[in-house]
């Protein structure tokens, strides 16, 4: 078998979703307290990616980020349970909706990573402009999409990355 070797950080990179609004699914979340000893909700979200790829992208919900709350509560039908003062973990889980993404790209030790901007609403995901709309988006497993991912390596500060290919002869 050849292939060509990737760095931890270009496969990271080539497993990511681009900048943009998606659609998502809550299928994990429990009740947490942060390092600074505040209540959150950590949850765990599957993001619908184009063509069917998708990427577990963890969030928190926290007071300290009000209208990450706010909109998070509102976008999953949980709207007048936050109005009440009072949500849990449990009644995230299951829940659908558009979340705003975005790339951290790490650094001292972390690799990149999708990350959560703000959660919308149907309404104001008509009205959003992703970086590149979804449907614009090549598979991340065709030439386009290899040559997207390569672009993006070299911005990012990876030169000579090959994306991984994952498709089987068989």
């Amino acid at each position: 078998m050849k292939f060509t070797p990737m760095s931890a950080e270009e496969i990271a990179l080539a497993a990511l979703l681009n900048p943009g609004v998606y659609p998502f699914e809550i299928i994990a979340a429990t009740d947490e307290i942060s390092k600074a000893g505040n209540e959150m909700i950590k949850i765990k979200l599957n993001v619908f990616g184009p063509d069917g790829a998708s990427v577990h992208v963890y969030d928190y919900l926290m007071e300290k980020m009000a209208y990450k709350l706010r909109h998070c509560a509102e976008v999953c039908g949980l709207l007048a349970r936050y109005e009440g003062g009072e949500l849990e973990a449990v009644e995230f889980i299951g829940r659908t909706g558009y979340v705003k993404l975005d790339v951290d790209q790490g650094g001292n030790g972390y690799l990149p990573k999708n990350v959560v901007k703000d959660y919308v609403t149907p309404e104001q995901e008509k009205k959003a402009t992703p970086s590149r709309p979804l449907s614009a988006v090549p598979p991340l497993n065709s030439a386009a999409g290899k040559a997207a991912t390569r672009e993006s390596l070299k911005k990012a500060g990876f030169e000579g990355g090959e994306p991984f290919d994952d498709s089987i002869p068989f």
